[in-house]
């Protein structure tokens, strides 16, 4: 049995020392090899804690190999790792403390935000027609917003729907882009219905009603997103059809686009939802095999990134029904394969496909602005403060109670729950939801107001 069989400190001082003899970036090293906890060598076998089940598949795919080769390097004899998370349940309570002790908050690494940045800047991947790919399931969509950006249509309104992420905002982006290259002169304006109706709402509060119909109603094109969202809204709607009006009797182009056919959308006025129906319907349906294929290739060439075939096969074979996913699939491996300097494999794709695949499964944002309102009035902290880089002591607690709240009451991962936060590094949510389960253990008072946070926000 080994000398160094629950003596901590010693095991402890072997992995520091392994740690220096690793020929890895600093990137690499603050984001994955520093907050690993090693807990105890038993027997052969290492036992080292890793935060969460993400981390610890790149740990297994990317550093198993040289730990073992380093560790053996310096006991002498050949080692087995056993790499444990908070599910495991395997760690004695004495060892789970060690290992929930505090991670300093990580933001993302500088250098990678910026070649990450930069690699996109220069992709360009940008919303055109050119790096929309076309296939079975969207070509009635495609063909008719070309016309319209080619001066060719012989409809209007446009009225595109789909379910979220197949490309409905894209097509928007790309007539706008190519109608602003073909007349400079021309007034486009494009607004999200959520954004119309917050700046319908305040041009009343504020007394700019005519300036906001100005705006919308001297436009040569129009383009509003997401139209689903006026449901309900009275006034709003009232002002859309009005503007509507306005510009269907001068003939300029309007193009909507929504998550459903208007027939469908609740609580509209009947003589908005006609208008909707006045020109053409496009739906886009869930892409084929073939189109998922070809957005994983064009995606990958423009940000230079090499995919093996097998690969990308079985990435367009996983990801079946969101183009948002298939891109975000890339642009997460893209990053693993700045920091890690490895070939994409099946085994990165699984994990990088496991970690988007909820993306949009999201509740709306307003979900996530109550979490940070309410846990602000609670914390007496602005929901700014939240959301900034200050890390006062009261901030802080606020800021991990909201991540931990969001994390209960939403699908978002922790990637995009660190987004809602100033861009923060996923590694600082799984610290933070961490703190606050262990303070919630041990403070009464701190539990019953996380709960009645989190039973407030589930019964909205």
């Amino acid at each position: 049995m080994s000398s160094f069989e629950n003596e901590l400190n010693s095991f402890s001082d072997i992995f520091e020392l392994m740690k220096k003899h690793l020929d890895i970036t600093e990137v690499a090293r603050s984001l994955f090899i520093d907050p690993i906890k090693p807990i105890k060598l038993q027997g052969n076998t290492a036992i080292l804690y890793i935060s969460n089940d993400y981390v610890k598949s790149i740990i297994e795919q990317n550093y198993d190999k040289v730990f073992k080769e380093n560790l053996k390097n310096i006991l002498g004899f050949d080692v087995d790792i056993k790499y444990v998370t908070n599910d495991d349940n395997i760690l004695t309570p004495e060892e789970k403390v060690r290992a929930s002790d505090p991670i300093p908050e990580l933001d993302d690494d500088p250098y990678i935000k910026t070649t990450l940045h930069e690699t996109e800047m220069n992709s360009n991947y940008k919303y055109t027609f050119d790096t929309f790919i076309v296939g079975e399931s969207n070509k009635l969509a495609c063909a008719a917003c070309k016309s319209i950006a080619q001066d060719k249509p012989d409809f209007n309104p446009l009225y595109i729907y789909s379910e979220p992420g197949l490309g409905k905002t894209h097509l928007l982006y790309a007539i706008k882009n190519e109608v602003m290259s073909r007349h400079p002169d021309y007034n486009i304006v494009y607004a999200s219905a959520e954004m119309f109706v917050n700046e319908f709402v305040n041009s009343v509060k504020f007394n700019k009603t005519d300036e906001f119909k100005k705006k919308y109603r001297n436009a040569d094109m129009l383009l509003v997103d997401d139209v689903q969202f006026f449901s309900g809204k009275k006034e709003s709607q009232n002002e859309l059809f009005h503007t509507f009006e306005e510009l269907h009797r001068n003939g300029k182009e309007i193009i909507l686009t929504s998550d459903r056919p208007p027939k469908e959308i609740n609580d509209i006025e009947d003589r908005l939802r006609t208008r909707f129906e006045w020109g053409l319907l496009a739906d886009i349906a869930p892409p084929e095999f073939e189109t998922r294929l070809a957005i994983i290739k064009r995606k990958a060439e423009l940000l230079e990134l090499k995919i093996p075939n097998n690969v990308m096969e079985y990435m367009a074979d996983k990801l079946k029904n969101n183009i948002r996913q298939i891109e975000g699939a890339i642009v997460k491996m893209h990053h693993i394969v700045l920091i890690t300097g490895t070939t994409p494999t099946i085994i990165m794709a699984q994990n990088t496909i496991k970690d988007v695949m909820n993306n949009d499964q999201q509740p709306v944002p307003v979900t996530v602005d109550h979490v940070i309102t309410d846990v602000s009035h609670i914390f007496n902290v602005s929901p700014d403060e939240m959301r900034s880089k200050n890390r006062n002591s009261q901030v802080s607690t606020a800021r991990q109670v909201a991540m931990y709240v969001i994390s209960k009451v939403t699908e978002l991962s922790y990637t995009n729950i660190g987004k809602e936060f100033g861009g923060r590094d996923h590694s600082t949510v799984v610290y933070a939801t961490s703190k606050v389960k262990k303070v919630m253990q041990t403070d009464p008072a701190y539990r019953a107001t996380v709960e009645d946070l989190i039973k407030n926000i589930s019964n909205m």
